[in-house]
């Protein structure tokens, strides 16, 4: 019989899905049915009021559940169609989460699949001495950068003159998650106040709708964005190196340096934490990765010590 092996990641799988499908499908289902209960309720006074109308001789009864209805039925149909955007951004919500829930989790089973795919060829590499090194042995051993994820956040992408360092899946699913979750609100809030407003719209009290629906997600959205873009562009036919908003013509480049550190934590205790660096001739040290898999950190950076042809100094990384 073949062992079945449980991991963390599948926790991460079976709670949200357990909690959506036993406690969140049956309340939506409960408050849908109520919701097409009122819906069924109003319809019916709203031909009961009709009727009623048509009534040649109406009865004083008749008179007084006209009035009442007369009341009644605007009231609730305004109700009903006001519930209905309600529900328009709660279905938004939930499509949005749903959408980041399967990309997060998505990206990271991919990228796992992959690392341990038995595809994946043994590649051979020495480091370099840097204790030999008249530059090696002055550069610095503390990390370029103060943090740092514990998971792959930054990944090396091929392009058409070389390499890009840019954002994970999984971090750019965060940030279009952000932007559509506030974009779904944004939207719904404004065909709301055209529908029912009675108002113009003006400057300030549009203002208000952004900021008081899903402005701010969208906002936070849009700059992630910008963030998880691309970090550094490798050109080997320009045979320069974008990185930190500097141009390094590949002459310039001298070495790469790997490092791990220790990111604290507020509760975790922290975890460790990989840098791969740029290296010139005179000494400066750019940041190219910085993220916590270590086996994706190493295979980005032996293609990125082929593509520039450096060395590789290493401080107890293996």
């Amino acid at each position: 019989m073949k062992k079945v092996s449980l991991n963390n990641s599948w926790l991460f799988v079976i709670i949200p899905i357990g909690i959506f499908i036993f406690v969140a499908l049956p309340q939506l289902q409960n408050t849908y049915e109520s919701f097409q209960k009122r819906e069924i309720e109003v319809h019916q006074n709203a031909q009961e009021l009709d009727s009623l109308r048509q009534l040649t001789n109406p009865t004083r009864k008749d008179l007084n559940n006209i009035k009442r209805l007369e009341i009644t039925v605007p009231v609730h149909k305004l109700s009903i169609r006001k519930q209905r955007y309600t529900y328009y951004k709660t279905g938004g919500m939930l499509a949005v989460l749903v959408f980041m829930f399967i990309g997060m989790f998505g990206s990271s089973y991919w990228a796992q699949r992959k690392k341990q795919s038995s595809s994946n060829k043994q590649v051979e590499f020495s480091f370099g001495d840097f204790t030999t090194d008249a530059i090696g042995q002055h550069i610095s051993w503390n990390a370029v950068k103060g943090s740092g994820s514990n998971f792959l956040s930054e990944r090396l992408r091929k392009t058409a003159f070389g390499y890009k360092i840019t954002s994970s899946s999984y971090l750019k699913f965060v940030a279009w998650s952000f932007l559509l979750m506030g974009l779904n609100y944004v939207v719904w809030s404004y065909v709301e106040f055209f529908e029912f407003s009675k108002e113009s719209l003006t400057f300030m009290h549009g203002g208000k709708i952004f900021f008081t629906s899903g402005g701010p997600f969208l906002l936070v959205g849009v700059f992630l964005l910008f963030s998880f873009g691309a970090k550094a562009f490798l050109n080997s036919q320009k045979r320069k190196v974008l990185v930190d908003g500097e141009t390094i013509p590949f002459q310039q480049v001298y070495a790469l340096q790997v490092l791990s550190k220790f990111v604290e934590g507020n509760k975790s205790g922290g975890y460790y934490c990989y840098e791969v660096n740029l290296v010139t001739q005179n000494g400066e040290r750019h940041n190219l990765l910085n993220h916590g898999d270590k086996e994706y950190l190493l295979s980005d950076m032996v293609k990125i010590s082929r593509f520039l042809k450096v060395p590789v100094w290493n401080m107890n990384v293996a």
